[in-house]
């Protein structure tokens, strides 16, 4: 059967498409931030910042390590969230999200009144069995206990350079099954054989010892006296 040489290539040409797609894996993810408040008007997402992301093979599903490259005009889209919703505002809520092409990811949302007083923060993404970001979480520190927001008067959203920790999935473990036990043919379990006594076991032993004892009959008393005649 004679196989055209244009279709064998432009097959060729196909699946070295699919292959390619198949393997193609992110190396940066660009965050994007906003501040809402629900009486307010909606602030537009503006960047964060952009992750460069290894390979999907070295990432550990306790954690591998990030870097973040925060955006140029971070801090000017901080001065813009301050003049549009105070952080102190009750209601406010700060967002973070991962920008995947053509659509918006997943979204950690925090209380606005938390980023005045917070030193640090940390992302964690985290990745699907096939190497795609699917959730993000988004945390400062220090936190209150009781979550409640801290009493002060600063009222700016700091520009942190957090630290990443990307996670791959972890397997959940297998559930332990046991044996089912035999069924007699009218579907009735199979009562277990009862365990043997002592006697059962060992009688045997018991009648050869016994039968031994008889056999060999009583021990002869040994003969009184020194052996000398009377006189």
């Amino acid at each position: 059967m004679y196989i055209p040489i244009s279709f064998t290539l432009l097959t060729l040409s196909l699946f070295s498409q699919l292959v390619t797609s198949q393997t193609h894996e992110p190396t940066e993810l660009r965050l994007i931030h906003r501040v809402v408040h629900p009486d307010l008007p909606v602030i537009p997402w503006v960047e964060l910042g952009t992750v460069s992301i290894p390979s999907f093979k070295s990432i550990s599903p306790t954690g591998s390590h990030g870097s973040l490259s925060l955006a140029e005009s971070l801090r000017d889209d901080l001065a813009e969230f301050k003049e549009a919703v105070n952080p102190n505002l009750q209601g406010a809520m700060y967002h973070v999200s991962i920008e995947l092409p053509g659509s918006q990811g997943s979204v950690s949302s925090i209380k606005a009144c938390l980023l005045p007083s917070s030193t640090s923060a940390n992302i964690v993404i985290h990745f699907s069995a096939t190497g795609e970001p699917f959730a993000i979480d988004y945390t400062v520190s220090p936190v209150p206990r009781d979550g409640i927001c801290p009493a002060t008067n600063a009222g700016n959203y700091p520009a942190h350079n957090a630290s990443v920790v990307l996670k791959s999935p972890r397997m959940a473990p297998l559930p332990e099954l046991r044996i089912p036990p035999p069924l007699t043919p009218e579907g009735e379990p199979i009562a277990p054989v009862p365990e043997k006594s002592f006697v059962q076991k060992y009688w045997i032993y018991m009648v050869v010892v016994l039968g031994a004892l008889l056999i060999s009959g009583p021990a002869e008393d040994s003969p009184s006296g020194d052996g000398k005649g009377g006189k």
